[in-house]
């Protein structure tokens, strides 16, 4: 109902038909509550199938009504809030990374001001929960599988903060939950150092990789737009201290880049394949260059620090 409601297909009055139908249904039915019941069920189609309906009712909301849909959110601080109480955090969080990319997709929609609408009443609460998560005791063996409970949950929150790092361009200062992964980036280092599973090994390196490219991806795009954002700067070298201090401390040397390891999210190859292919290239590609940008970061940082006080010193001779 969603998709006919933004179709240009479809006639401009059919279309305020459709607008008003999902008004009764969110007044008189009360839809939002339902669905977020329904997410709660036991049977994992239905809750999958309920999520997904809520993100899109909540990502219409935002673009048609410039609202963000109330009973939603307080459901979000909720369980995000009870974390590890609550055992439903996968699902809020695979909801909210659904809203982030619709935004993220639409065209036409002002996204600085919609994706602020939507994460600024989160924002604390999101940060306490990548606390929350990345504190876990990640040797036990919850986290040594791909399909527990636990690893549903941290799998959810890395494609979460994929989502927070993708829209993190789109607003000129950006909220503490699309900087916590910079400035706190010894949570995943330690998590990477753990016994967990090795697709979330990879899955993380990959996103420190996006991170560590960001400056210069988002240098491409805006040019020297970047230099007016000082929290870029900031939070990228933070992030670049983070990896060069870890350097020298176990993670790095623990990640398995073993022949078995080289299968994404398996332990094992398929028959008829190669049993002798090496270690994975593209994780030694993704490590080397983590590293490699962070060493480059923090040696531009100290260059400009070095410039910046050899010219304090010269004015003041």
């Amino acid at each position: 109902m969603v998709a006919k409601v933004q179709s240009q297909e479809i006639e401009s009055d059919a279309r305020q038909k459709y607008c008003v139908i999902f008004v009764r249904l969110l007044k008189e039915a009360k839809i939002d509550s339902k669905l977020i019941c329904l997410v709660n069920s036991s049977d994992q189609l239905l809750s999958h199938m309920a999520s997904k309906s809520l993100a899109s009712l909540v990502y219409f909301q935002l673009k048609e009504e410039n609202a963000l849909n109330v009973t939603w959110l307080t459901f979000s601080l909720e369980i995000l809030s009870e974390f590890p109480m609550n055992p439903q955090a996968a699902k809020c969080m695979w909801t909210l990374t659904a809203i982030i990319r619709d935004i993220l997709k639409d065209k036409v929609l002002p996204k600085a001001g919609v994706l602020k609408k939507l994460l600024a009443p989160l924002d604390a609460v999101l940060e306490g929960f990548y606390n929350s998560i990345l504190c876990h005791h990640f040797d036990s063996l919850r986290y040594t599988s791909p399909y527990s409970e636990a690893a549903n949950h941290l799998i959810s929150f890395i494609d979460l903060l994929e989502a927070l790092l993708a829209s993190r361009i789109e607003l000129e200062v950006p909220l503490r939950c699309q900087r916590v992964l910079f400035l706190k980036v010894s949570y995943v280092l330690n998590c990477i150092s753990s016994s967990v599973h090795y697709l979330f090994k990879k899955k993380f390196i990959m996103l420190l990789k996006k991170c560590i490219l960001y400056k210069s991806r988002e240098d491409s795009v805006s040019g020297s737009m970047s230099v007016q954002k000082p929290c870029l700067s900031e939070d990228v070298l933070a992030l670049s201290n983070g990896v060069l201090q870890g350097v020298s401390l176990p993670w790095l040397n623990e990640i398995p880049l073993g022949e078995k390891t080289s299968y994404f999210g398996g332990s094992e190859p398929h028959p008829g394949d190669d049993t002798h292919s090496g270690p994975d290239q593209t994780l030694l590609r993704a490590l080397s260059l983590i590293v490699l940008k962070a060493l480059e970061f923090k040696s531009q940082s100290s260059a400009t620090e070095a410039e910046v006080k050899g010219k304090t010193v010269f004015l003041f001779c």
